[in-house]
């Protein structure tokens, strides 16, 4: 497979990059007195009846694609990767990726997922590794299995301009696993799609 394999796609293909906000339950009128209890125990602001909400985890969530540039050995060829990783408040990883590669003719060359193992986020720009689960490499050579193996994959989340992905085996291909929560930067700029990264620095 060469070094330019990348984004997912396939089931996952549809996955946005929209982060849905948490809603918060109301307090049926019959419970006032209770509702009265929780409202004076909530901090300053807070309404009603209604527990404040904790901070919020890091994510790197979303899904985009583009085409390879000549200087990654498959010029043309389409590649998507999605993303959903979550790091919660206090510091556990968790969520899934999804890489795809398309020849220029539409045929499979590439298609893998995983589970996400680290997520980092700073000023836009988030990095997840992860461990394959499952691959297919109709273009690898005969025997080859990359079951097992951590990859990483970053993404830059344009804000107000373009969003950008990068993958860790775009330099070296898979020759040996990346170190948790390390990948190439962001260089290929997205064509469809987007990502939204939101969280502190290092979650």
């Amino acid at each position: 497979m060469g070094t330019a394999a990348a984004p997912g796609s396939g089931s996952a293909a549809g996955a946005g990059s929209t982060v849905s906000a948490a809603e918060a339950a109301g307090v049926a009128p019959s419970a006032a007195a209770t509702a009265e209890a929780v409202g004076a125990a909530s901090p300053a602001g807070a309404a009603p009846g209604v527990a404040a909400a904790g901070p919020p985890g890091t994510r790197v969530v979303g899904s985009g694609g583009a085409r390879l540039p000549g200087e990654h050995g498959r010029p043309g060829d389409p590649v998507r990767f999605t993303v959903d990783g979550r790091l919660s408040p206090d510091g556990v990883p968790s969520g899934r990726f999804h890489v795809n590669h398309l020849t220029t003719e539409g045929e499979p060359f590439a298609d893998f997922e995983g589970r996400i193992d680290c997520v980092l986020a700073a000023d836009g720009l988030g990095v997840v590794t992860g461990v394959i689960e499952r691959g297919d490499f109709p273009a690898a050579p005969p025997g080859t299995d990359l079951v097992g193996r951590r990859v990483g994959i970053s993404v830059r989340d344009g804000r107000h301009g373009q969003d950008a992905i990068g993958w860790s085996w775009s330099t070296g291909g898979f020759a040996q696993d990346t170190l948790k929560c390390n990948s190439a930067i962001p260089f290929l700029p997205i064509e469809h799609g987007g990502y939204r990264v939101t969280g502190v620095p290092f979650g």
